[in-house]
């Protein structure tokens, strides 16, 4: 059989082994995890020491929704970088309006769950369009799924939003803060990568073509929103008043493909295990007082960045204390039922996530390995055309001729990671690969002409 025949069928059976191995060890930590981990930090020790003084600690959970934003975007150049955090906090800030006002209008459970996980697969769709990059759409989802459960009055809601606006103008001055200091924004590999890779940050039209009926990245959003709403109502059944845990825990484990989604829930169970562990071991200290509330989620959100570039699931480890301790601003909660209830949110996120990667399939993922390869083809050709053109006009394409092959690789490696897909042209997409990589060369003599040129 051809492997350019792509309407075939896989041969044998279509369900393959989940991986194990590997899914704990520890890699490099991050270049720049220290930029995330310190913002973030500074931006949330400003509003929240503000309100200890002031005997207000119960208003940190809104501003700590703004604050969040300063953990994106630290591998940006500063232009770059503060249009994402704006888009972020927009984001953050439509979704935190929108929690409240649910829990403002209706104590139903069922209805604040379905809300939570409409607001997740949102999360999802425009994270993925938008290219936010780390952490992704479960900060989003984390705001407003807790603030949903959050006990709130309608009259209140506009002066709740206004303390996370005031949260995520301080994450976006902290970020840009180094801007002051050196103007040429981060210099590191990761920020490098992006540039090489054609990972930009997409404009408008290209973010609204992302969210297009007949995208790629729907079957993804509706996979988040089924399975959030499906774990949610199912804790709510096993006596969990508030399950807003599990809605993010099946939003969370959601990755590009089921490998990675199964990678993913292996790694946010024993990360949320170990630390609800924690968090009860760290009770004794919260229990001192406000102020040590205060420092308990400043350190474990440090700690958290510090380790999440190793891997998910130490990264988690952190991450649970602090979810709980920003949550518990609002008000204390007795510790037995809270660790309780988050313990088996977690097991029903991860268990009813996995089922709906494995039940709504990604069947448009070979359909974008087949977009891309056309895109990436009319680059190269275009390239073959290249003659007596403007200045500048064989660096634009170079970087078209990139984004394309970038494009392509994650699109491969997104339908290698599915179920139930067909066979994929390997032969066509490795001639494709070549005859870009061939283009760039060409285009890279091309633009050193130019230069000698001018």
């Amino acid at each position: 059989m051809a492997e350019g025949a792509g309407t075939r069928p896989r041969q044998g059976p279509p369900v393959r082994p989940l991986p194990v191995s590997g899914v704990l060890r520890l890699g490099r930590r991050s270049d720049t995890w220290h930029r995330a981990a310190t913002s973030a930090v500074v931006a949330s020790a400003i509003p929240n020491l503000t309100l200890l003084a002031l005997g207000r600690l119960d208003l940190a959970l809104y501003t700590s929704a703004g604050s969040l934003v300063a953990l994106y975007a630290h591998d940006r150049p500063y232009a770059a970088r503060a249009r994402t955090l704006a888009r972020v906090a927009l984001v953050m800030l439509v979704s935190l309006a929108v929690a409240l006002c649910t829990a403002a209008l209706t104590e139903d459970v069922a209805v604040r769950v379905a809300v939570a996980a409409l607001l997740a697969a949102g999360h999802k769709l425009a994270g993925d369009a938008a290219r936010f990059g780390p952490p992704g759409n479960v900060i989003f989802t984390f705001v407003a799924s807790s603030c949903a459960f959050v006990p709130q009055r309608l009259a209140d809601v506009p002066v709740h939003v206004l303390l996370g606006l005031a949260g995520a103008v301080i994450s976006w001055l902290v970020c840009m803060a180094p801007a002051l200091v050196r103007e040429d924004g981060p210099r590191s590999l990761p920020a490098a990568l992006r540039v090489w890779t054609g990972d930009r940050e997409p404009g408008t039209r290209a973010v609204l073509a992302e969210l297009r009926w007949g995208s790629p990245l729907l079957p993804v959003a509706t996979r988040v929103g089924v399975s959030a709403a499906a774990a949610g109502w199912l804790t709510m059944l096993l006596g969990v008043g508030r399950p807003y845990w599990a809605v993010v825990t099946a939003a969370a484990i959601f990755q590009a493909n089921l490998v990675l989604t199964w990678r993913r829930a292996l790694q946010r169970v024993l990360g949320n295990l170990l630390g609800l562990a924690l968090f009860t071991a760290l009770l004794p200290m919260i229990g001192i007082g406000p102020l040590a509330l205060v420092l308990v989620a400043l350190a474990t959100q440090f700690a958290a960045e510090a380790t999440m570039s190793r891997n998910y699931w130490l990264g988690s480890v952190f991450v649970t204390p602090m979810a709980l301790t920003m949550v518990e601003f609002a008000g204390y909660r007795p510790a037995g039922e809270l660790v309780g209830d988050r313990w088996l949110d977690t097991c029903v996120g991860a268990a009813v996530g996995l089922l709906g990667c494995v039940l709504i399939t990604n069947r448009r993922a070979s359909a974008r390995v087949d977009g891309a390869l056309d895109r990436l083809g009319a680059a190269v050709a275009e390239t073959h055309a290249l003659t007596g053109v403007a200045p500048g006009t064989a660096a634009a394409l170079r970087d078209r001729v990139t984004a394309a092959l970038a494009d392509l690789r994650d699109a491969v490696a997104v339908a290698e990671g599915e179920w139930w897909q067909r066979a994929l042209p390997a032969e066509r997409v490795e001639r494709a690969e070549r005859a870009g990589r061939r283009a760039l060369a060409t285009l890279a003599a091309t633009t050193r002409a130019d230069r000698e040129a001018a």
